[in-house]
């Protein structure tokens, strides 16, 4: 879990020097809604875990220490995640993969 917690974290800083506010909390009070750094970050998590939307829900909600990177006590629901795929270019979730995983010495992403 050290690996991807390790991965989680550097996803949220990138995603979170990517967006204007910065300092916006992940949930809002009363809000159902989660912020756009945190949105983004998630996305880059799933794709490099790489498993069905509904597992990654329940792979997440069995991490404590990787919702705790984002500020959550648990995940999105595996719906969400469809919804923010359609709120961000491709290419752009791309790009900050791919500025992610170099920054973090990885290979293959």
């Amino acid at each position: 879990m050290g690996r991807l917690r390790n991965l989680a974290q550097t996803f949220y800083e990138f995603a979170t020097t990517h967006v204007e506010e910065p300092d916006v909390p992940a949930v809002a009070d009363g809000d159902d809604g989660y912020d756009k750094s945190t949105k983004i970050a998630l996305l880059l998590l799933k794709e490099e875990v790489n498993k069905p939307l509904r597992q990654f829900e329940d792979y997440l909600n069995e991490m404590p220490g990787i919702l705790a990177v984002f500020g959550l006590e648990n995940s999105p629901d595996y719906t969400s995640f469809s919804v923010w795929d359609g709120e961000f270019p491709m290419k752009e979730l791309r790009r900050l993969l791919r500025r992610s995983a170099e920054q973090a010495g990885l290979s293959g992403t």
